[in-house]
């Protein structure tokens, strides 16, 4: 090779790795609580299982767009999926202060309507609770977003990747812990004040080698105390599990709305839901190294906001 063609290679692969160090930083310096780079669009697509009597879910979907707005176009590009799930007569929109969040950041977010369950189902007299079928159902999604045909395959070119995330709040923390369980290509999980399936360490088993799982809580919550549920739950869990445990958070600080909470304080808890939800799934789905600092006691100390991270040191035996 010439000495003219060998300049201008290493100039080439300078350039390059000039480029990718400075995408690299930018990524690392933008706090996970801020917005981030992109603009959000969202839609509504309903899909429908007929391997099981029909069970039809209608999803919200936030994504990177274009241009901001309802139904805007897709940012090209590949973004790795989040499944998000709603607490007992909840509702796929009830939090889109992190679902829309989470789209900035360059994640696919589908939050489905669970039948039964959600709020336009769940006065229903002696309907009972179809445990089973949520897992099954966030299952079903992550399928239907990789399909090339079907009412999501618009976004199936768009996924990257097989693996899924998963966030779940309350009895939605009962679907997302379900589902790692029946499904490989779901092994990342945030769960908010989550009603739990696991309840001794015997049933920890499935959980390993490859489960990666932050819950969170608060001490103010009614209906799952931190203690004792939120930390027996995460007694169960190995390493790399982080438990978040917010002083002063309550069930519905979780969500878009909480009345008892002042606006000061539902805004305290969202951001920091925010903050280590998204700082999680960058970790341990896309795989960025570098946001594991915001997962330490230091971070949470540095919040001077009443906030505790534990990180689980031991496996149950």
């Amino acid at each position: 090779m010439g000495n003219a063609s060998y300049g201008a290679a290493v100039q080439v692969r300078f350039i390059a790795a000039t480029l990718l160090a400075l995408a690299t930083s930018a990524v690392a310096a933008r706090a996970p609580n801020a917005a981030g780079r992109f603009a959000v669009g969202s839609t509504t697509v309903t899909v429908l299982d007929a391997s099981r009597a029909g069970r039809t879910l209608v999803t919200e979907v936030w994504y990177p767009a274009e241009a901001a707005g309802r139904d805007t176009q897709l940012r090209r590009g590949r973004f790795p999926l989040v499944l998000l799930a709603h607490g007992f007569c909840g509702s796929r929109t009830n939090y889109e202060y992190l679902s829309s969040h989470l789209a900035s950041w360059g994640f696919l977010v589908a939050a489905p309507d669970f039948p039964d369950v959600f709020a336009g189902d769940c006065g229903r007299p002696a309907r009972g609770v179809p445990a089973i079928d949520l897992p099954r159902d966030l299952s079903f999604l992550r399928a239907q977003f990789h399909a090339r045909s079907g009412p999501a395959s618009r976004f199936a070119r768009a996924v990257r990747g097989e693996r899924a995330g998963l966030v779940g709040h309350s009895f939605g923390g009962f679907a997302v812990l379900g589902a790692t369980l029946i499904d490989d290509a779901l092994p990342v999980v945030v769960a908010l004040a989550p009603v739990s399936p696991l309840t001794a360490c015997t049933d920890v088993g499935p959980l390993r080698p490859r489960r990666d799982v932050m819950v969170m809580g608060g001490t103010a919550d009614d209906l799952v105390p931190y203690d004792p549920w939120i930390a027996a739950l995460f007694a169960l869990l190995p390493p790399p599990a982080v438990a978040v445990k917010i002083v002063g958070g309550t069930h519905s600080g979780f969500t878009d709305v909480d009345a008892s909470l002042t606006t000061d304080a539902l805004a305290r808890q969202q951001r920091l839901a925010r903050r280590y939800a998204t700082a999680f799934l960058e970790r341990h789905l896309v795989g960025h190294r570098s946001f594991s600092r915001f997962l330490s006691p230091a971070d949470a100390t540095g919040q001077q906001t009443g906030v505790e991270i534990i990180a689980a040191s031991a496996r149950c035996d």
